[in-house]
């Protein structure tokens, strides 16, 4: 499971890959399921996948709110393969 997002800042483009360990988490602090997320996608939650996922590589120590006024736009990365909940397909047969 990953989603690749492109994170826009003043003097930057920054690809962050979101996985696993991001989904998890997100599920834990919000209390939601990836599938009301995937049916329900909001901004505010890829700016979050975004920054945990930074956070989680130290790439950052800022907290959610402060990180989100460093960022002028996020979207998700269109040139990237897309990635589901298996990466390759499964053998039929």
């Amino acid at each position: 499971m990953k989603i690749a997002l492109v994170v826009i800042t003043p003097t930057e483009r920054r690809k962050v890959v979101c996985e696993f360990a991001d989904f998890v988490k997100y599920e834990e602090v919000h209390n939601v399921s990836m599938a009301t997320i995937e049916s329900n996608l909001k901004t505010r939650d890829l700016a979050w996948f975004a920054w945990h996922s930074e956070k989680r590589r130290g790439t950052t120590t800022l907290d959610f709110e402060s990180w989100c006024g460093t960022v002028e736009g996020i979207s998700i990365d269109t040139e990237d393969e897309k990635l589901g909940p298996l990466e390759s397909s499964q053998a039929t047969g």
